[in-house]
């Protein structure tokens, strides 16, 4: 095995060598080789979400790690994890919070991390007050998750009905109690699709309605108890939220297109033309960058026009988030790779990269 190991890391060091030292994200030299204490990282491993707090300081979290560095992997911690599988809602990302169901709609177990990923907890709920009735129904499901505060969790829930209109409930489930209380119900032809609050008063919902064939936004000042009237954003299925600051709001199709709100949704400005980008990260109102399978792109004029930055790298197939701290210093990454930025993603360095050695026990 040592012999197999000498001769992974010379080949990969006769692959840096020449002309054939240049990342083909940018051309830019650079040395292949990362320090073998990421393996750790690396092998059979998934990163799952990961986001740059400063220029050098990096935290995550894998399907089997937790990392921090801040330094940009010179050194870093790790912390093993484990996460309930399969998943029943996505993940959903809040401040420092991070939440997810597991388990079925009937018995769904509540996952969630108060530290970015750290550390995790799980609650089942022990009641539902009304209890959640089937009657009349065929389907019920526990659509999506969002922190309230590090306390409570709210619960979508979407009913389908073959003869009566659907019906979407939500719960506020106390953590500490692992009850959950009814906050308000709706017999309607909306489906919530996500769902973030930025406080303990103030969130914002994605509905779906298939006879508009559109997604709408609606918000909340009061914790879910009243919610203003739906307001469309376009004739597409769109799934991603995020919430920026002082009511900026990014809606994020899948493998599709970006929305921008500056007006906390009443408003929207839509692409140009059409966009298929993988992730998209609102850096402030004006400024937005795009990865797709072909390149990073950028708008600066509020998601409306867009222009490609970076071009000339095959690793884009395979990226599946962005996330960049200011205009200038992002990251993108996806499944065992993460590259970081420091030039509006013109350039971009290897941090994690599944090199063969790495993958040798």
């Amino acid at each position: 095995m040592k012999k197999l190991y000498f001769l992974l890391v010379m080949g990969a060091v006769a692959w840096g060598c020449g002309d054939k030292d240049r990342f083909m994200v940018s051309g830019i030299p650079t040395t292949p080789i990362l320090d073998s204490k990421l393996k750790i990282l690396i092998k059979d491993n998934s990163l799952i979400n990961v986001r740059l707090d400063s220029i050098v300081g990096i935290r995550g979290f894998s399907d089997k790690n937790y990392f921090e560095t801040a330094d940009q992997f010179v050194n870093f911690s790790n912390a093993g994890i484990s996460l309930p599988k399969p998943k029943l809602t996505p993940y959903s990302y809040s401040r420092s919070f991070v939440v997810y169901a597991s388990g079925t709609s009937a018995a769904p177990v509540i996952n969630y991390s108060l530290d970015y990923g750290k550390t995790w907890a799980s609650v089942a709920p022990k009641t539902f007050a009304p209890v959640i009735s089937t009657t009349g129904f065929y389907s019920t499901e526990l659509v999506c998750t969002a922190f309230i505060d590090s306390n409570n969790v709210m619960l979508s829930y979407q009913q389908k009905s073959n003869t009566e209109a659907d019906s979407r409930q939500y719960y506020q489930l106390n953590l500490n109690t692992a009850t959950a209380s009814r906050v308000i119900w709706y017999d309607d032809a909306f489906q919530p699709l996500n769902m973030q609050f930025v406080n303990n008063k103030t969130g914002w919902m994605l509905l779906y309605k298939n006879s508009a064939f559109s997604t709408f936004i609606t918000k909340t000042r009061d914790t879910g108890r009243t919610w203003s009237e739906p307001v469309a954003i376009d004739k597409r299925v769109i799934n991603g939220l995020q919430i920026g600051k002082k009511g900026n709001i990014a809606a994020i199709e899948d493998a599709g297109n970006v929305y921008i709100s500056t007006d906390s949704g009443a408003t929207w400005k839509k692409p140009a033309a059409d966009l298929k980008l993988a992730s998209a990260y609102m850096v402030n109102p004006a400024t937005v960058y795009g990865v797709s399978s072909t390149g990073v792109m950028k708008s600066t004029d509020t998601g409306v026009t867009w222009n490609t930055v970076s071009d000339n790298m095959t690793e884009y197939l395979n990226m599946k988030k962005i996330h960049f701290q200011d205009e200038q210093n992002g990251i993108m990454y996806g499944d065992q790779k993460l590259y970081i930025t420091a030039d509006g993603g013109v350039n971009w360095k290897v941090l994690l990269y599944p090199y063969p050695y790495m993958l040798v026990d």
